[in-house]
């Protein structure tokens, strides 16, 4: 979604695009808050300056209520233990396997293409994969393949 009217808050409900003014009735809405945006209140400047930045010392903060404040703390105190450095690391190998694996994928799928086209279902199959040494596996046999058919019969898929 692009707007392009520079507010800090855009409120959305579910509105009918057939009938004009025909509401849903389950009072849902969509919210998009916009950081870069000045033009709200002081309080929510405020806070998307601070989810911006997570720091005080930000001279874009105009009101340092006691919410922001105490989000601060919140903030600093996870930043600080080591239980959240744990689950930063966790984060952080979890994103390492994920860009091995789609890697290995798509270098399987490339060494293919020098075969011919991949049919969408093993194309799939390939890109579902997520157990690396299968994936390893497969990177040898596609980079031996004669054809897509060998590839797919030495594999098994």
């Amino acid at each position: 979604m692009v707007v392009k009217k520079d507010m800090a808050k855009y409120t959305f409900t579910e509105q009918c695009e057939e009938i004009a003014g025909l509401h849903l009735e389950d009072e849902t809405k969509k919210i998009f808050l916009n950081m870069t945006s000045k033009n709200g209140s002081k309080e929510l400047v405020s806070l998307l300056q601070y989810m911006k930045n997570t720091s005080l010392n930000n001279p874009e903060i105009e009101s340092k209520d006691e919410r922001i404040i105490r989000l601060d703390e919140i903030v600093t105190e996870v930043k600080e233990s080591e239980e959240w450095e744990a689950v930063q690391m966790n984060i952080l190998e979890i994103g390492m396997e994920q860009g091995i694996v789609q890697g290995k994928a798509e270098a399987i799928l490339e060494l293919l293409e020098e075969c011919g086209e991949v049919p969408k279902n093993l194309r799939n199959t390939i890109l579902e994969e997520t157990n690396l040494e299968r994936l390893r596996a497969w990177l040898k046999l596609s980079a031996k393949a004669g054809s897509i058919e060998e590839f797919r019969s030495q594999a098994g898929v």
